[in-house]
């Protein structure tokens, strides 16, 4: 239907943030999902000015903005999960002073050893206790998690605190009894024999500063005045951009929204939502998956509201079809499908307005399928995209995505791409 250019050799390296992992700053915290750095700087190689105003609509981890601020070019951004907001919030700060980086490094060191702390959650299986089959963390451990994350909130100055704080979140699934398996959380094969100690969390923390981000913090050198941090936002992109975007304003967008693959993100980093205390409860955990993107099945979606496109409507019937033929892991499936489609709507639609003649989106997304029925997310978001004024310019294939075993009958693989849009 559109225009595929094939960008498999361009493309197919940088499309994944393992290539930020051994990035100075961009390794401060072991993301999941993402691009890498260098995909940013080819789309920057791209345009024909660097005097720019950019959006990027779905944070995560900062890598966009992060990567444009150090290009000199301002970026407007907004994360709807408090992790993933502070995280992007310290690895965009520009003022750390190496000699109170030090202080405070050494003020966590001295005072954690004699911290006092109980071990207190609502979430029951956090901790290890009496009576528990499975628990995220032994004992020992959580206590050494809880020293260092009391004496980090006694820390005064903010850029300090929130940079520890997310150097304690980088090293909280290695020193629990869970990893992460694809679109969730599970318990390691050897949890119960492989035991650590208040100390090893210690010594992975220090490892963490001394290795990482102090060798970081020392070689820190911006040419340019831009601070993006100022321009992030911890909010619902669907609603925030209307809110904070002059219309007319914004030249480039570079934007990953979740993919349509079921994977709810809140669960994927809840270890440190429960752990650092963004989350308090099962309350708190429920109304951040209402504010994030439909892309999972995790709420019961009760809004009816669909997208008058005929790709889209093909797609649904037959996902309709095909499901009376299959038992549903999830009887929300069909729903989530076209509530996502109703967000990218949402998106495009708000997008439009905020965005100067001429202006530029890079949107990166992937195909899914569900009952052996392939959904041609790429298609479906580009058309969408037009039907609320864009231009298509082209649709970059980048790389083919595994299907899950029960898709692989009829869908072999998943296209990823990149969606090029113009105003």
């Amino acid at each position: 239907m559109y225009k595929h250019t094939d960008y498999y050799k361009t493309y197919g390296r940088i499309m994944q943030f393992n290539k930020n992992k051994k990035e100075p700053i961009h390794r401060w915290y072991p993301f999941v999902e993402g691009y890498s750095r260098e995909f940013i700087q080819s789309i920057v190689a791209e345009m024909e000015s660097t005097d720019l105003m950019c959006l990027e609509p779905f944070s995560g981890s900062g890598t966009t903005a992060l990567e444009l601020q150090n290009c000199g070019i301002p970026c407007f951004s907004f994360e709807v999960n408090p992790l993933m907001y502070l995280i992007a919030r310290v690895k965009m700060e520009r003022t750390y002073d190496l000699n109170k980086f030090d202080y405070w490094y050494d003020y966590i060191v001295r005072e954690r050893k004699n911290a006092n702390v109980q071990l207190i959650t609502e979430f029951n299986t956090l901790y290890q206790g009496d009576g528990k089959k499975k628990w995220n963390y032994d004992e020992s451990v959580a206590v050494g998690v809880e020293k260092l994350k009391s004496v980090i909130e006694t820390i005064p100055e903010e850029i300090y605190r929130e940079l520890y704080k997310v150097a304690l979140a980088s090293i909280l699934l290695e020193v629990s009894n869970l990893y992460r398996n694809g679109k969730c959380l599970s318990y390691k094969r050897d949890w119960k024999e492989k035991k650590l100690t208040e100390e090893d969390v210690f010594t992975k923390f220090d490892d963490k500063i001394k290795k990482e981000i102090r060798v970081d913090i020392s070689n820190l050198g911006y040419t340019t005045n831009v601070n993006n941090k100022i321009r992030l936002y911890n909010e619902d992109s669907r609603i925030g951009i209307e809110k904070k975007i002059a219309d007319n304003s914004i030249d480039l967008v570079i934007t990953s929204p979740p993919y349509l693959n079921s994977r709810d993100y809140t669960d994927t980093y809840m270890l440190e939502l429960k752990t650092l205390g963004f989350t308090k409860n099962y309350n708190e955990i429920k109304m951040l998956r209402e504010k994030t993107l439909r892309s999972h099945v995790q709420i019961k979606w009760k809004d009816q509201s669909s997208v008058n496109n005929k790709l889209l409507y093909n797609t649904l019937n037959e996902l309709e079809q095909a499901s009376k033929d299959t038992e549903a892991w999830n009887e929300s499936i069909i729903d989530m499908i076209r509530l996502y489609f109703v967000d990218m709507q949402n998106i495009f639609k708000v997008l439009y307005r905020k965005m100067k003649v001429r202006g530029r989106v890079y949107f990166n997304v992937s195909n899914s399928a569900y009952f052996n029925v392939l959904i041609n997310t790429l298609e479906i978001c580009a058309s969408i995209a037009e039907n609320e004024g864009f231009k298509v310019l082209e649709i970059r294939d980048a790389r083919n995505l595994k299907t899950s075993p029960q898709q692989k009958e009829k869908v072999e693989k998943l296209l990823e791409g990149v969606i090029v849009l113009e105003r």
